[in-house]
């Protein structure tokens, strides 16, 4: 070490009296600059001397002699000095103790993450953000009985969502937005709001949810489209649920969450309605019995038994609506179009669910009777039985489904079959699966009947 400081006053000493030199040969500068000059380097030398003394009394306190007698040495050069400096913070930090206090001193204000999607909490808990994305790419060719053929692709489902909780850890809210949409030729928008709403949840049992989602009428529409068993919903879904409407809910769980109840009042004219259309409103009611325990977890919940169920789950679950709509017209048996003002309607849904090792069994069965056309009751009905069954444990799932729509009688549609086959491979369970659905549509109606066959490739990717 003492080598190295009589280096550093040499070189030092030898740039001063160069930069004397030079600057007496471009025209001898005052005594004064030069004297200037010489009171840095010696504040730098003390400077200098002072960084040494304190490092050297640092290091004797943490490895004694040796290192003292390292800095006495002529062999001791930078190289070693930096050597021990590393170790010495290598070992200090290998300390658990000594870990936490460096994160102390660099914590962050929020708490970030990923855990079934990418977050950011504050410390408190009061508020948090969970993102998710989702999509879904699909190939179908459609073999249509009275149209020309279709063969194409398709981003069926773009989705983005946000939930988390704000305030306070009981008031949580979810946002979604859809995506998929990617103009305006068909009417569509590029973005569109799905669903937003806010839960207060302090009391499991007495839950209250305000804003825009799924009406909670029959199970199968309740389910996230990522957690189906086949490509897409049955066709009875598709004429009996409820859409998604505007209102608020209260909702709980009773008995160690074996009996489920909602209840809710919505304006009744779908989604993203600034205003309802009329001065009525729908009511809906459902509760659902799990028999086994607690059969799923609300919109989180999934149709196949991909976690390969050790004990038996099962459900019975019942609900109606009533609603009143401005209107609507139907197509009646030898009489063609009738559009009436006002209609009531009136809905029923019963449910049954059973899962057991990678074996699923689903059915639900609608009844809807609309009042106020030609001072008639039209009644329509319908249902869907559906199963699977994983063939390889979690990865490898067949499965098939049976839907019926039955029209009233007055009505010239009879009624729509749909018979679905089905395999599923699960890569990363729901989120990251393959599907493959052959599909055929049997449309009654006057004269022949229309037969199509689907034939649909989804792969589907979520984080």
């Amino acid at each position: 070490m003492k080598i190295g400081i009589k280096k550093f006053i040499l070189i030092a000493t030898t740039t001063v009296l160069y930069n004397v030199g030079i600057t007496h040969a471009q025209g001898n500068p005052p005594l004064e600059n030069i004297m200037q000059q010489m009171e840095a380097l010696k504040k730098a030398m003390a400077d200098q001397k002072d960084e040494i003394r304190e490092l050297k009394a640092m290091l004797n306190k943490e490895t004694g002699e040796k290192i003292d007698n390292s800095f006495n040495e002529p062999v001791f050069v930078r190289e070693d000095f930096d050597q021990i400096v590393d170790e010495k913070i290598d070992e200090y930090f290998e300390e658990e103790k000594n870990q936490e206090k460096l994160s102390s001193y660099i914590k962050l204000p929020l708490d970030m993450g990923y855990e079934k999607g990418f977050y950011f909490q504050t410390h408190d808990g009061k508020f948090s953000m969970k993102t998710n994305g989702r999509f879904q790419f699909r190939y179908s060719f459609e073999d249509f009985d009275r149209k020309d053929d279709d063969s194409s692709f398709r981003i069926r489902r773009a989705r983005l969502s946000f939930k988390g909780n704000a305030y306070s850890e009981y008031l949580k809210y979810y946002l979604q937005l859809r995506l998929e949409s990617t103009g305006t030729k068909d009417g569509s928008k590029a973005v569109e709001l799905f669903d937003w709403y806010v839960d207060f949840t302090r009391y499991p049992f007495a839950k209250i949810r305000f804003g825009q989602w799924k009406v909670a009428f029959n199970r199968q529409w309740v389910v996230s489209s990522a957690n189906l068993q086949l490509i897409d919903r049955s066709v009875a879904n598709g004429e009996f649920a409820l859409d998604r409407q505007i209102g608020v809910q209260g909702f709980g769980k009773l008995f160690e969450n074996k009996l489920e109840y909602y209840f809710g009042f919505f304006n009744g004219n779908k989604r993203n309605e600034s205003r309802n259309d009329n001065n009525e409103h729908m009511f809906i009611f459902r509760t659902s019995y799990n028999l086994l325990g607690g059969y799923g977890k609300g919109s989180s919940e999934v149709e196949s038994d991909i976690a390969y169920s050790d004990t038996p789950l099962a459900h019975i679950s019942g609900a109606i609506a009533f609603d009143s709509t401005e209107d609507v017209t139907m197509n009646l048996e030898g009489i063609g179009e009738v559009t009436a003002n006002e209609t009531d309607r009136t809905s029923l849904v019963a449910e049954y669910g059973f899962k057991y090792k990678g074996f699923s069994a689903i059915g639900e069965y609608y009844w809807r009777k609309t009042h106020g056309i030609m001072d008639t009751n039209i009644i329509d009905q319908g249902f869907f039985a559906q199963a699977g069954y994983f063939l390889i444990p979690k990865k490898f799932e067949v499965s098939g489904r049976y839907a019926l729509i039955d029209f009233d009688d007055q009505l010239e549609s009879d009624a729509i079959r749909e018979t679905t086959f089905g395999l599923n491979w699960f890569f990363a369970g729901h989120k990251s699966k393959l599907q493959f659905n052959a599909i055929r549509i049997d449309s009654e109606k006057p004269g022949p009947d229309d037969i199509d066959y689907k034939y649909r490739f989804q792969y589907q990717m979520s984080f």
